[in-house]
Parts: structure tokens; C-alpha cells; sequence
């Protein structure tokens, strides 16, 4: 755009062009469409993690509750209504997948179709000493099955084994 002329010669504004305009703009396009694909796949870390957060949560929540109630209380997972409940409380799983609780000795293992069957637990206790029974925690996700051993001294988990396919 020109404005007047002084002294004998033409001055150019100082605005923007409209290409100078458009370029801008697509670059704050493609900026926000990275941020936005990288913050879901961010989101999604989070949920499916939630799972076994909620779990060990709960699994701490039970044995602080033991504690402080002086008596033992049994921990149980409601697979259908996804919640786990320790008779103090209870806390329900969001996001995908599901728990099992697991004897630690192997003794109730079935093998079918390649793949080792085990029967969960339907409860474990935790003492007012802040024990608990020895168990193992079973997440399956995805197809995947991940397989955390609790301390029965700490009721912590020790560690993840991880092993392809679900039950």
C-alpha cells in the first residue's frame, strides 16, 4: 500500500502482507496440530496407566486403613463392577483393562491352548501390623499382561514381570 508522496519519491506502509499474513497462520496451524496430537497420545499414557495406579493406591489405602482399624481387612476386586473394595473403602478403575489378584506359589495353574490359566484369589487380607497376605497383581491391558509381585512385609510391589497375551 503507498501512501502520499513527499519529496519527490513514493513511500511503502509498514503493514503486513496478505502472504506474510497467511504464512503466519499456517504455521500456528501446524504448531497446534503437533501440540494437540502429541498432548492425546500424552493423555493416553495417563488413562492407560490409571489401572494400576488406582490399584496400588488402593492396595496402600487397605493397608493404612488395617492399621489404623487395629484389625484385619479383606481386600477384594469386583470384576464386573470393576471396583476394588477393602471394607473401609473402595475405589473404582477407570480407563482399560482389568486385575487380578494371584496366589505367589503356582499351585491352581492350568496350560490351555499354549498359555498358562491361573485361578485369582478372591480376597487377600491385611493386618493391623501393617502386613499382608503374600499375593501377586495381575494387569491386562491390550492384550498384554503385566504381573507385579507385593511385598507381604511392605504390601509394595516389587516387580513387574511382563508376558504377551491375556486371559
Amino acid at each position: 500500500m503507498f501512501r502520499g508522496r513527499s519529496s519527490g519519491g513514493l513511500h511503502r506502509s509498514r503493514a503486513f502482507s496478505l502472504l506474510e499474513i497467511l504464512v503466519v497462520l499456517a504455521l500456528f496451524g501446524l504448531i497446534s496440530a503437533l501440540l494437540i496430537g502429541g498432548s492425546s497420545a500424552l493423555l493416553k499414557t495417563v488413562t492407560t496407566d490409571d489401572v494400576q495406579n488406582t490399584t496400588l493406591s488402593a492396595i496402600a489405602a487397605a493397608r493404612h486403613s488395617s492399621v489404623l482399624a487395629g484389625r484385619p481387612l479383606e481386600f477384594r476386586y469386583d470384576d464386573k463392577a470393576r471396583v476394588l473394595n477393602w471394607g473401609a473403602g473402595s475405589a473404582a478403575l477407570a480407563g482399560e483393562g482389568h486385575v487380578r489378584l494371584l496366589p505367589v506359589v503356582k499351585t491352581s495353574s492350568i496350560l490351555v491352548g499354549g498359555q498358562l490359566l491361573e485361578s485369582p484369589l478372591a480376597r487377600v487380607r491385611f493386618y493391623p501390623d501393617g502386613t499382608c497376605d503374600p499375593f501377586r497383581l495381575e494387569i491386562v491391558r491390550d492384550a498384554v499382561s503385566q504381573i507385579l509381585s507385593i511385598d507381604p512385609w511392605t504390601c509394595t510391589a516389587l516387580s513387574p514381570e511382563a508376558s504377551p497375551g491375556h486371559h
